[in-house]
């Protein structure tokens, strides 16, 4: 068996007193599907940011392709080709659906 691709341990995010990411350990394989669900407020935006290298977590690891990437920022985590995506609803909004 493979590596997973994707591999984090231990990611801990606080705001103040508020903890929002506490202790997140899960692996995705190269050929996984994860889906990550929860309701507002649940920390799912705080956990992207943070396994894009958007925000950096107060503790834990992420590691990708077997390497340790949590002191990279969100540039060189692009460039190893982890990236995020954002809801938009509009990313064209001169353009009709069928165009």
């Amino acid at each position: 068996m493979s590596a997973p691709l994707l591999r984090v341990e231990g990611l801990t995010k606080s705001f103040g007193a508020l903890a929002v990411t506490d202790d997140v350990t899960f692996s995705v394989n190269e050929a996984g599907l994860v889906a990550l669900i929860g309701p507002n407020g649940a920390g799912k935006t705080t956990l992207i940011n943070q396994l894009s290298g958007a925000l950096q977590p107060d503790a834990g690891k992420v590691s990708f392709g077997g390497f340790d990437i949590s002191a990279l920022d969100l540039p060189a985590r692009a460039a190893l080709g982890l990236v995020r995506s954002f809801q938009i609803a509009a990313v064209l909004p001169e353009y009709s659906a069928l165009e």
